[in-house]
């Protein structure tokens, strides 16, 4: 069955290739905007499918998970989640390094380093985080979340769930 949707699909791709290069070929002749109109009426259907398909794919390689990450204020608006935005961020390097950095109260930052370990070889890529002293912010395993085009991730930690969205 799966056989004729594709013999289906191909043949719709040839007529529509067909009568686009016959109203192409009628428009240079006669130069009548009708052959575009005509043109452009059969083209919307294909180019928003064919858009949608583009858009939906976008896997989570290790390239896109790779940066720095800060806490997305926008899903529990307020001063807690404000606080927490400027008092927390990491970093995923491609040395597979995991940084966490905490604002203290005198303004320095206080960072802490652990490892990503990747678990999965192919798209998305998920990993956990190995540290040596456990960290009450710090989720060893952390969620992941995604959309058409973006993700995010979420730990569990002391305050509740945090969530953390790439930055850069």
């Amino acid at each position: 069955m799966p056989s004729f949707g594709i013999f289906l699909f191909l043949l719709l791709v040839v007529a529509t290739g067909l009568y686009s290069i016959v109203l192409i070929w009628n428009y240079i002749k006669t130069k009548d905007l009708s052959y575009v109109k005509k043109l452009i009426t059969i083209l919307i259907l294909p180019g928003v499918l064919i858009s949608f398909s583009l858009y939906s794919h976008f896997p989570i390689t290790k390239e896109r998970v790779i940066g720095i990450y800060e806490i997305d204020n926008r899903f529990y608006p307020g001063k807690n989640s404000d606080w927490q935005k400027d008092h927390f961020f990491f970093e995923i390097t491609k040395d597979n390094e995991f940084i966490f950095n905490e604002k203290l109260k005198d303004g320095s930052i206080k960072t802490i380093r652990g490892r990503v370990e990747w678990y999965r070889d192919k798209p998305p890529m998920l990993y956990r985080i190995i540290m040596d002293n456990e960290h009450p912010l710090i989720d060893p395993t952390p969620v992941l979340y995604r959309g058409k085009r973006k993700f995010y991730y979420v730990f569990e930690s002391k305050f509740g769930n945090m969530f953390y969205r790439k930055t850069e």
